[in-house]
């Protein structure tokens, strides 16, 4: 189907998030997972290293947003609190669950974000998922991962600049389809447009814009796309590395609601792969889409 081969396009592999009229009543499990991360904050601002540890699973790993170093265990995560609190450095916690999915009995995935403010300096903010798992009836984390805000832009530079590899012409092409994208900066790199053209046998079925930009309010990179079926949405985007995370969601031609979570990751100058993950329409789960890879076009 062509829609598989869109890289990029927020509007197309998105999940489905229903509105808070007609969200159920949580369940049992969401109840106890939402009650674990509240005694999660509380034992952080009190700096119990201890309580903290006795949320993660035995086997429960930590990646250190700052240093990249993996903890794995409870008694390596507590060790880590214990020297994190020491001289009694007591940063508050806060933390804002955007969603919260189970998968299975035993299995949930939480994203959100969390600012850690010290006594005295800057707020750390980062955004994570974080993966639960329930034995002999108890919730506790396996798994966190966070990212952190990028830091102030020089006065002279584009917080945009992280995408500057964006810059240019990408092809997806495949048996039956092609995809060809352009990104390119507005004036004074406000802005990076993306548009793309989607065609079966060389006659073009669809086409899409998409605008990227930074928000100074939010501190963080986010994008809107307008697709030619009258689809729209928007997506924060958070970096990994060598890949980019778009947490995306949008308003189908039909009314529907989409949500899904969008990889990019660029392997070198010219070739990157994009996939599409936790994919719902209206509350239905649909399958992940794998990875995709896309080539960037030389000038003729």
């Amino acid at each position: 189907m062509i829609r598989k081969h869109l890289w990029f396009a927020v509007v197309l592999c998105l999940a489905a998030s229903a509105t808070a009229a007609d969200a159920p009543k949580p369940s049992a499990d969401e109840t106890a997972i939402r009650k674990a991360i509240d005694s999660f904050t509380e034992a952080f601002n009190r700096g119990d290293a201890k309580a903290i540890a006795a949320h993660w699973s035995p086997q429960g790993s930590y990646v250190v947003p700052l240093t990249g170093e993996r903890l794995e265990g409870r008694d390596a995560v507590e060790k880590f609190y214990t020297a994190l609190f020491a001289d009694d450095f007591r940063p508050q916690l806060s933390v804002t669950v955007d969603s919260l999915h189970m998968v299975g009995n035993d299995v949930a995935v939480e994203e959100g974000t969390a600012v850690v403010r010290p006594d005295d300096g800057p707020a750390d903010t980062s955004t994570y998922i974080a993966i639960h798992v329930k034995k002999d009836g108890k919730w506790s984390l396996d798994s966190v991962r966070e990212t952190m805000f990028p830091p102030e832009p020089p006065d002279d530079s584009s917080p945009l600049d992280v995408l500057e590899w964006m810059i240019g012409r990408w092809v997806d092409k495949s048996d039956t389809a092609t995809v060809e994208t352009v990104c390119q900066w507005t004036a004074n790199k406000s802005f990076i447009t993306r548009t793309f053209t989607a065609a079966v046998q060389d006659q073009p079925v669809m086409s899409g814009t998409q605008v990227i930009a930074w928000d100074p309010v939010q501190k963080r990179i986010r994008s809107w796309v307008f697709d030619s079926d009258g689809s729209f949405g928007e997506g924060y985007w958070t970096q990994q590395d060598d890949r980019w995370l778009i947490r995306a969601s949008n308003t189908l031609a039909d009314g529907k609601k989409a949500t899904a979570v969008q990889i990019i990751t660029k392997k070198d100058d010219d070739t990157i792969t994009w996939q599409s993950i936790g994919r719902q329409v209206d509350g239905e789960l649909l399958p992940n889409i794998d990875p995709i890879t896309i080539v960037r076009k030389s000038v003729d």
